[in-house]
């Protein structure tokens, strides 16, 4: 019995974490913060502009541990990147009201990597 009692407070905890609402994707949010930071400038949602789709990003990272922290670190970060017609710039860091807010980043990273083909 108390194995059984073990393995459900496990459960129970391990679902805690993982609600519903911690997993859900505010779209519009991440459509409007992609927009004040003109990600779709130099970004198409399925077609390359400057830098890659956001689909080819998804694509790139699907079924990779963490690769919603890798997108987070990438726009936060002012990396170096190389764009379609050879140059290089630093990647414009993405800024959030109230500033460097974790969820806002990480909701754009989960918006980027939901974006699938049609």
């Amino acid at each position: 019995m108390k194995k059984l009692t073990l393995a459900a407070a496990v459960a129970a905890i391990s679902l805690a974490g993982f609600s519903s609402p911690a997993l859900a994707l505010d779209v519009e949010a991440a459509k409007g913060l992609a927009e004040q930071n003109n990600c779709m400038q130099c970004h198409g949602l399925r077609k390359d502009k400057d830098g890659p789709s956001f689909m080819k990003t998804a694509e790139k990272y699907k079924g990779k541990a963490g690769a919603a922290d890798e997108i987070v670190k990438h726009i936060t970060s002012g990396k170096k990147v190389k764009l379609a017609d050879g140059t290089e710039e630093n990647h414009k860091i993405a800024k959030t009201m109230p500033p460097n807010d974790a969820a806002q980043l990480k909701n754009l990273a989960e918006y980027v990597l939901s974006i699938q083909p049609k």
